[in-house]
């Protein structure tokens, strides 16, 4: 992760961030580290001394507490349950978690923070109101705003601090994914700033990704998928955050050093059930069903989200059964074409072929499979389609008992891709 240069800099102290292997169920995670800071905790003695050196004393306390400037969030989230070995993980078509900005969301520069600087700062004569390039100023060199960048993580609800891991060894880029980049750094903020009064979710000018997007992989077998979607039903929730210190990646920028639930930022908050029509025990809950939307600098939820976009995932073989959309039926239909343009954000043309009407989706032939078959007598045995027939649940295995009339079924239990939209 490439940071910009400030001229002034902030030492940020804290020892190395936790990161929780899954498991089954979050009382028997394994801790891969030490428990993070929950907000770096700055010594900002040399920060001081450059500020009263640049603004005097009065005006240097003035910018110090300038308060946390940034807000924001996604607008659509996608849960897809594939989870097989191989070659599956390493496929960019693949993934647990996408959430990105692309309509109603992203990032933006509070109001308080235009307050805050139009009651203590004076414009710059003749001038008879603040500047973009003072408020851009006045933020590069605010100590709680310094360096900050926001980023997805699956993190603990009560310990915002610990961050779970597929493999047990927390990873920037692979458990904490930074978006857009710092966003003090100069470029950032004059997009932000000329943006004022409305979310941006484009930064062209951007040294990391230019778009509020990342994606999680929890998807290397059924077991790790199903442990992150336990995991996500009680005591974890995916959250964009604010990273400080590269050094330091499980923490988070906060208003409080002690009460670890809260933050800058957003949390998402998942539920998880069988799809319509399944109700036995043995089928996986592999279908997203709720996402609430919490505010983590208060615990409060902002908002429930339209999770009603369910597709199955087929094999390339059964493509017949779930036929891409013909550029006729396209032309003739404005509300299929949005509807595809939502769905193409999360599953690209060039890797997944989408049926809307039918509800499903199938990658390309050069995609791997989202399935490992089952096989008898060499043949694989396929996926079992029809919602309410008996399947075989690699989470279960070969345990008779677990299924019908006690007879293993051979056809795999389907996955699931859900998408859910704020809008």
């Amino acid at each position: 992760m490439k940071m910009p240069n400030k001229q002034t800099t902030v030492k940020v102290t804290g020892v190395i961030a936790a990161s929780l292997a899954l498991v089954v169920s979050f009382q028997n995670c394994g801790k891969a580290g030490f428990d993070s800071s929950l907000d770096g905790i700055a010594d900002y003695s040399s920060l001081d001394a450059a500020l009263t050196s640049k603004y005097g004393s009065q005006q240097a306390s003035k910018v110090s507490e300038i308060p946390f400037a940034f807000d924001g969030g996604f607008d659509q989230i996608s849960y897809n349950s594939c989870a097989e070995s191989g070659q599956m993980t390493s496929s960019s078509a693949y993934y647990s978690i996408r959430a990105g900005a692309y309509q109603t969301n992203g990032i933006g520069i509070t109001n308080s923070y235009y307050s805050y600087i139009d009651a203590n700062f004076s414009p710059i004569y003749p001038a008879t109101s603040v500047s973009k390039a003072q408020y851009a100023e006045y933020l590069g060199d605010s100590p709680k705003n310094l360096n900050v960048m926001p980023t997805m993580a699956i993190r603990d609800r009560s310990n915002l601090s610990s961050v779970y891991s597929a493999s047990g060894s927390l990873a920037l880029n692979t458990d904490v994914i930074p978006m857009a980049d710092v966003l003090s750094s100069t470029y950032i903020m004059d997009t932000l700033i000329t943006n004022r009064g409305s979310m941006t979710r484009y930064f062209p000018f951007s040294t990391n990704s230019r778009t509020l997007e990342a994606n999680l992989k929890f998807n290397s077998d059924q077991s790790i998928s199903q442990s992150l979607r336990d995991i996500l039903q009680v005591q974890g929730q995916m959250t964009m955050t604010y990273l400080k210190d590269a050094n330091n990646i499980g923490s988070v920028v906060s208003a409080s050093t002690t009460n670890k639930a809260v933050a800058y930022g957003r949390g998402y908050r998942f539920s998880y059930g069988q799809p319509a029509g399944v109700s036995n025990g043995f089928a996986p809950l592999n279908v997203l069903q709720t996402l609430q939307e919490v505010d983590l600098s208060s615990g409060n939820a902002v908002q429930n989200w339209n999770c009603n976009r369910i597709y199955k995932v087929y094999l390339s073989r059964d493509a017949a059964s779930c036929p891409a959309h013909t550029e006729a039926q396209l032309s003739a239909n404005a509300a299929l074409r949005q509807e595809l343009d939502i769905i193409r954000r999360h599953f690209r043309a060039d890797q997944w072929d989408v049926n809307v009407t039918n509800g499903c989706l199938v990658p390309k032939a050069h995609i791997p499979s989202c399935y490992t078959e089952n096989t008898v007598g060499g043949v694989a045995q396929g996926v079992e389609y029809g919602a309410g027939v008996a399947c075989y649940n690699p989470l279960i295995g070969s345990n008779p008992a677990a299924y019908p009339n006690s007879v293993i079924p051979t056809k795999r239990c389907a996955n699931y891709a859900t998408i859910c939209t704020k809008f």
